[in-house]
């Protein structure tokens, strides 16, 4: 069934019903999680590489305290959980983790924007669904 289940994270407080929702469904089916977080590289390849590598140390950091976070929340709930910090385009990163960790079903927060800000700030979410065979669970988060 859903014996691994990945959930990406931003490090926001939005995704948390998505990682709750993940954490549940691991439990219910004695699953494991994966949990990611994907340093964006693409808004900052005109920078020079020292303004670039204050940035990355920076957004590396945010990952550590985020992917910590679901770490803990695994751990009080006793659900397996394996966590990883990607660099790259983050649907890219998500779908090539899920396809080199035999992922069953990911999990996912959505904020379900719609018209001119959907088209200006896309969607993660939206571009994993559309490249993906894989069951993804959305999950719409609040803000």
């Amino acid at each position: 069934m859903y014996d691994e289940i990945l959930v990406p994270t931003d490090g926001s407080s939005e995704v948390g019903d998505a990682i709750t929702e993940a954490l549940d469904l691991a439990a219910f089916t004695g699953g494991r999680v994966h949990s990611v977080y994907v340093v964006d590289t693409r808004d900052y390849n005109t920078l020079s590489d020292a303004k670039w590598l204050t940035i990355e140390r920076d957004r590396t950091e945010q990952g550590e305290d985020a992917i910590a976070g679901v770490e803990k929340q695994a751990a009080d709930r006793g659900v397996p959980i394996e966590t990883e910090i990607l660099r790259g385009i983050p649907h890219e990163e998500i779908l090539a983790y899920a396809d080199a960790h035999g992922i069953d079903v990911v999990v996912m927060g959505t904020h379900a924007r719609t018209g001119l800000e959907h088209f200006l700030n896309g969607s993660v979410t939206e571009k994993v669904i559309r490249n993906t065979h894989l069951p993804v669970l959305v999950i719409r988060v609040t803000a």
